[in-house]
């Protein structure tokens, strides 16, 4: 009786330790604040537990400040206070947040939305420096309002890298990752909804709050970047080989946005003016000039990201598409491979870049890559690259100059890498709790 008692001691200390142990690897110590400001749709989130449901996977505290019919500058209907009030009221919560969330825009009362936007930033961040923001586009579908609210969206998603904040999109989550929030379906209700009564027109407003809240913390999550052991054991490396349009996008930090998704190292390889066989403007290196002098970058590399083709200076691009992927492949052979196809719309080269497109798309199979659209994360998910429209200029952008043509080559980099981030491979989306906690 004695021996078998004190093996079950034993056995009893050890089970408590193993709950211990796996209680501590599913609950993240509590970090710092997530300070949430929004309108009803806040509101919902709140009545769907989304604090709880943050904290128990980023440790962080959550408070949602929310008042129905809230826009920026207009109080709502419950604490009557503003976007901006609410701020003020709360600047010792901003201080502690390590994380900020807007979802404001939807109550359409400022004189200048992109103006009331810009103030409300510069008072946030004057009192949370230290915070990463978010800001949720709209996802209501109101027929009478759609159009204003498509237009709102493109606000938001065109100043995200110039205010400093990540979008997290609601639209996508009621209507999935085809949706094009910058052109809201008037009238489309939400999956298996009736019209909400009282708006004046078909659509909806409110609900989907669980799918909204899902998207926000896997942004937060990713925000965060995986722990260190979590980082050895799945990270992984990117690599992005690119012209003016790669620079863009490392002028909107893709590669930290990039870097906190992988875990890995990421480094993007651009020079303006350049093509596959002919050197740029700045490094003077062409595309297999650089792969060659990166080849060990290269060879670390679990994800390639290729940016090229929209300088025509090829004597035959497919040949020369041929050669960089031999040669690429040579240096990195388990890597998987994106490409992104041309989204520039100058009316004199638009024939040009379609047919580049065309043989993009054709090889993609043959040669083993994924292609990855810039004209449609610009021109949304019916846009076709393969027949790109000459002159079209982007979405509330003007011609660009210096191109003897109406239409545009820059820009939008906010978009493509908010297409290639949800192309490129998730390591630590679905790692349990136990192998990766974050």
């Amino acid at each position: 009786m004695v021996a078998g008692g004190a093996g079950w001691a034993k056995w009893a200390v050890w089970l408590l330790a193993w709950w211990a142990c796996n209680a501590l690897a599913q609950t993240p110590a509590a970090s710092g604040t997530a300070y949430v400001l929004g309108d009803s749709i806040a509101y919902g989130l709140q009545l769907d537990g989304f604090a709880d449901k943050l904290k128990a996977r980023t440790g962080l505290d959550v408070h949602i400040n929310y008042d129905g019919a809230r826009s920026i500058t207009t109080p709502g209907n419950q604490s009557k206070r503003s976007g901006l009030q609410a701020v003020d009221d709360d600047k010792a919560l901003l201080a502690q947040a390590k994380v900020v969330i807007v979802i404001l825009g939807m109550n359409q009362m400022e004189a200048s939305f992109a103006d009331a936007q810009k103030q409300l930033m510069e008072r946030l961040k004057a009192a949370a420096p230290k915070a990463r923001y978010y800001w949720v586009d709209i996802g209501a579908t109101i027929a009478p309002q759609a159009a204003s609210w498509s237009e709102r969206n493109r606000t938001i998603y065109a100043n995200a890298s110039v205010l400093g904040y990540e979008v997290v999109s609601r639209y996508k989550a009621i209507f999935g990752p085809q949706a094009d929030p910058l052109h809201i379906e008037g009238g489309k209700n939400f999956a298996d909804w009736p019209t909400e009564a009282g708006y004046g027109g078909p659509g909806n407003v409110h609900g989907f709050y669980g799918e909204l809240g899902q998207a926000l913390i896997a942004a937060v999550v990713a925000g965060q970047g995986p722990s260190e052991a979590c980082k050895r054991k799945y990270g992984q490396n990117a690599y992005v080989l690119g012209d003016s349009i790669a620079y863009g996008l490392q002028l909107d930090g893709f590669a930290d946005k990039l870097k906190a998704q992988l875990g890995g190292d990421v480094f993007i390889n651009h020079d303006v003016g350049r093509s596959i066989t002919q050197p740029g403007v700045v490094q003077r290196k062409s595309a297999l000039q650089g792969l060659l002098e990166d080849r060990e970058r290269v060879a670390k590399a679990h994800v390639v990201v290729l940016v090229l083709g929209t300088n025509q200076t090829e004597q035959s691009f497919e040949e020369a598409q041929a050669e960089l992927l031999q040669q690429l492949r040579a240096v990195a052979p388990r890597a998987r491979l994106f490409w992104v196809d041309i989204g520039a719309t100058i009316a004199t080269q638009a024939a040009g870049w379609s047919a580049r497109n065309r043989v993009l798309y054709a090889n993609a199979q043959p040669l083993n890559y994924t292609m990855v659209s810039r004209y449609k994360a610009i021109f949304g998910p019916q846009a076709d690259p393969l027949n790109i429209k000459p002159g079209e200029n982007f979405p509330g952008w003007v011609t660009e100059d210096g191109y003897g043509a109406p239409g545009n080559v820059h820009g939008m980099a906010a978009p493509l890498a908010q297409a290639l981030l949800e192309a490129l491979p998730h390591p630590f989306a679905n790692l349990p709790p136990r192998a990766c906690p974050n």
